[in-house]
């Protein structure tokens, strides 16, 4: 059986690696993904991004109505992906990662993009053969179309734990000694993220505690603007850019505190630890994290944006719980074992 993985661009996606990772258990299973043979980036303008967005979305629908597999694994976002599949009369999992028409509605905004996105949505979930969700806070979403579907959580693998430097020797090597606090921050630099938030939040940080030093991993339009900040602070705030994933775990391990921002929007109660990468990755070392925009769980302290900074001198005096390790083996590979026992076996 071949099953074929389809997402915009999915070497920036990791979840494609994890699940190729546990699908080595099923021999009868070959897994491909298809490498869009087009993509433009999607920088300048706003007609500029539309246009570029519409010509890698016409040029990867091309290449899957031509496409050869004998079960299609589509990720949303956007739907019109599986159109191709529906005139072929397909089957296909749908990867159900986002609330796309509400992402739609938030970054164009014009009616007759939002009507779109909300037609081809229940398009792609009503012709679903099965559904997978990286976070229960979507399967609300999906009940009234009664499809079979399984819960993937985003955490990372085992592997992940894998250090490539001492703890001690890390923080050293950029300049912080063992009674420095770290407070870490991982994500792309944009208004979406919130780097806005990260700048006045980390001002009044600094403000109240002279100790702590704030690390910053990611890059984005808005990196300049961090590179200039960075140097107003030049003892407190260090700007690492963007760093190799192999890295990561090093800035984590090394991090007292590590805090995950974003702007409250009508979709932030679907991102929990389950769907968000960075999250779970911060619990993975079981690090003290302060969130805002996102939705509600027992694994880190929620704030409203103002909040932020009590959050995190909270949460640096100890009064913050640290999460639970969750890892992809323990949790979302007996989902996709569970999947394809029952694909394989004739079930679904």
């Amino acid at each position: 059986m071949k099953v074929t993985y389809v997402t915009v661009d999915p070497f920036r996606y990791p979840r494609v690696k994890k699940i190729a990772y546990s699908l080595r258990k099923f021999p009868e299973v070959k897994f491909d993904i298809l490498v869009p043979r087009i993509r433009l980036t999607r920088h300048g303008g706003f007609f500029r991004r539309v246009l570029n967005a519409t010509i890698n979305y016409l040029a990867l629908i091309l290449q899957i109505f031509w496409a050869k597999s004998d079960v299609f694994w589509v990720a949303n976002s956007p739907d019109v992906l599986v159109v191709p599949l529906i005139l072929r009369r397909r089957k296909y999992i749908l990867e159900y990662r986002s609330p796309w028409p509400l992402e739609v509605e938030r970054e164009i905004g014009y009616k007759i993009f939002v009507w779109l996105a909300k037609f081809l949505e229940r398009l792609a979930l009503a012709h679903a053969w099965v559904i997978t969700l990286t976070t229960s806070k979507l399967a609300a979403r999906i009940e009234v179309f009664n499809k079979p579907f399984f819960i993937i959580p985003n955490y990372p693998l085992e592997s992940f734990g894998k250090l490539t430097s001492n703890r001690k020797v890390f923080r050293e090597k950029h300049g912080c000694h063992e009674d420095t606090k770290i407070v870490l921050f991982i994500g792309r630099l944009s208004y979406h993220e919130g780097t806005d938030l990260l700048l006045s939040t980390i001002e009044k940080v600094l403000k109240k505690a002279d100790d702590v030093v704030f690390w910053i991993i990611g890059d984005g339009p808005l990196y300049n603007v961090l590179e200039k900040f960075s140097r107003k602070y030049a003892d407190k705030v260090k700007l690492f850019g963007w760093q190799n994933y192999e890295e990561i775990p090093n800035f984590i391990c090394s991090a007292d505190v590590c805090i995950a921002l974003g702007h409250k929007t009508s979709f932030s109660v679907f991102y929990n630890e389950e769907g968000m990468q960075k999250i779970s990755e911060y619990m993975f070392f079981e690090k003290p994290i302060v969130a805002c925009g996102v939705a509600e769980s027992s694994e880190y302290l929620l704030v409203d944006e103002d909040e932020m900074t009590d959050g995190i001198l909270r949460a640096l005096r100890g009064e913050v719980p640290r999460p639970k390790r969750r890892t992809w083996e323990e949790y979302s590979e007996k989902k996709i074992i569970e999947l394809f026992n029952m694909v394989c076996s004739g079930k679904i």
